[in-house]
């Protein structure tokens, strides 16, 4: 699509796009350098900020790990419940009943449109003042998580389903299947196997989403660096680095594993790049990434 709507840049915009590319590079491989020279003269390198987070000892890496622990127990609970959630709602977009259509519709497009930091605030303090004070932190983090990316994987899956040709459908109605039969018997089973890799993908954004989790005082991992750093002062930024780092491997393991999912089902199924639609630029991401890394895997055969 990009081809059609973009032109191909010549010999002087390619040359405008290298130099613009090496100006960048140098300005943040100097920025980078600055930055390192203050630590270094601050004294922010020096070990013994650094050697509690790796001393089991002094029981500050069973503390981050748990908080990493409580993390991705919110993560997968939100999870597995926004894909049900996401489920119904992408069914309710696909019916033929144009009420419910518009249901689905106004579900998605209302909750896709909030920050989510504002359903975390109202599932918490909104829902107590409703007379919910039962409502605990993760609770709260869960029904908000549940919520918002029930409407993302709404749109997720019916990307998938409208993926498919329009001949599964007819082949379908041809044997004499009616619309939920040839929808649960031979398209669902196909769009929900193409659209596993966006489904992980959207995982490792929601891993990110429970951060925001510390507002409310959940014991994720971002509060409990945070909680370090409140008991020794000097080591707050040595406390939320460690974090970050955590958080970084969690992230790109969950989105390595999304990409070689994306490329073997392309090469085992034939299967082109699904358009998730406007809002979904991770998922779009993990689209444009995939065309990259079958690309290179394609040009050894082309050489030969």
């Amino acid at each position: 699509m990009s081809a059609v709507l973009t032109e191909q840049l010549g010999p002087r915009g390619r040359r405008r796009v290298r130099a613009a590319n090496a100006v960048a590079i140098v300005f943040i491989l100097a920025l980078a350098a600055f930055v390192i020279y203050r630590l270094q003269a601050t004294g922010n390198f020096e070990g013994s900020l650094w050697e509690e987070f790796i001393d089991y000892e002094t029981q500050w890496p069973q503390y981050l790990l748990a908080g990493l622990g409580y993390t991705i127990r919110a993560a997968l609970t939100a999870m597995v419940l926004a894909t049900i959630v996401g489920f119904i709602a992408a069914l309710g977009r696909l019916a033929r009943s144009r009420p419910v259509r518009w249901i689905a519709r106004a579900y998605v497009e209302g909750f896709r449109s909030v920050p989510l930091l504002i359903f975390i605030l109202f599932a918490y303090l909104g829902l107590q003042q409703l007379g919910l004070a039962f409502i605990s932190p993760f609770s709260a983090l869960v029904i908000a998580l549940t919520t918002y990316n029930g409407a993302v994987l709404a749109e997720i899956f019916r990307a998938g389903v409208l993926s498919l040709g329009r001949g599964q459908s007819e082949a379908a109605s041809a044997i004499g299947l009616n619309y939920w039969q040839s929808m649960r018997l031979v398209i669902l089973p196909q769009a929900v196997r193409r659209m596993i890799p966006s489904i992980l993908a959207q995982l490792a954004t929601l891993t990110k989403d429970t951060s925001l989790g510390y507002i409310i005082g959940y014991e994720e991992l971002l509060r409990r660096a945070g909680r370090l750093g409140e008991q020794s002062p000097s080591n707050n930024l040595q406390a939320f680095f460690v974090a970050g780092v955590i958080y970084f491997i969690v992230i790109y393991l969950l989105s390595r594993l999304a990409s070689r999912l994306e490329v073997r089902q392309r090469r085992k199924y034939g299967a082109g790049r699904v358009e998730a639609g406007a809002g979904l630029e991770d998922i779009d991401a993990l689209g444009v990434e995939a065309d990259v890394s079958e690309q290179r895997l394609r040009e050894p055969a082309i050489s030969a």
